[in-house]
């Protein structure tokens, strides 16, 4: 065979090696909940345990420094109940720093319907959890500089591979009096300034139900009220 038939030959081989493996994309900001399952339906992480260790992680080695980064938690505006985040560190990965303590916003609660604003006072998308009898819990959490734990792309299961350098942010969180809290990350990445936000295959979600059955048994009792209107009284 020609030499420059071979060369085209390797070439065109390495094109198809490169393009079967996928690209591991990790994105500037995600969250992740110890021991949570992840619900392909919804892509949420869903833990059903009142008291959990929430991740907010950081892309700083490949998006450099993400500033003035938030948390926000939505809940049914008609009910009562408390969330709490303490500090923690993870042994399921390298975490060798302590977040400081979150701040809450003006925000803690918002007014019913309101969405948490990006660094551009855009609106966060509503992605079918905010609006109407909605509110959401607020905190800040400090600029992510740090490029001191492995990370990987946490979207259907715990990685097993960790190309990149960031930040994690753990926090033992504890819910009370709610039926389910929603949690969304935002920021402002520095590198290329402009708004940053968790991906919404990459957000979390607390309810003591697994989503998908929740919003199953919410479908069915729709339905039922509604033939029973068809119906009419017993």
């Amino acid at each position: 065979m020609h030499p420059k038939r071979w060369v085209m030959k390797i070439a065109m081989l390495l094109i198809i090696t490169v393009a079967a493996v996928p690209a591991v994309a990790i994105p500037t900001l995600q969250l992740y909940i110890e021991g949570a399952t992840y619900d392909t339906t919804e892509e949420t992480w869903v833990i059903t345990q009142p008291s959990f260790t929430l991740w907010v992680i950081g892309n700083v080695e490949q998006f450099g420094i993400i500033s003035d980064v938030k948390l926000a938690a939505a809940v049914k505006s008609a009910q009562s109940g408390s969330i709490s985040l303490t500090p923690t560190t993870t042994s399921l990965l390298t975490d060798p720093s302590i977040p400081p303590d979150p701040t809450p916003t003006s925000n803690f609660p918002s007014p019913d319907g309101a969405v948490p604003k990006l660094s551009d006072g855009r609106d966060l998308l509503t992605h079918g959890i905010y609006g109407q009898g909605v509110k959401f819990f607020e905190w800040k959490l400090g600029d992510f500089t740090l490029t001191d734990s492995p990370i990987g792309g946490f979207i259907g299961d715990f990685p097993t591979e960790f190309p990149k350098k960031g930040q994690i942010n753990a926090y033992l969180v504890t819910v009370s009096g709610f039926s389910w809290v929603h949690f969304d990350a935002y920021g402002t990445k520095g590198g290329n300034p402009g708004p940053v936000f968790a991906p919404f295959s990459h957000d979390a979600l607390y309810t003591p139900e697994p989503h998908s059955l929740w919003l199953l048994m919410a479908g069915v009792l729709l339905l039922a009220r509604r033939r029973k209107r068809a119906i009419g009284p017993s």
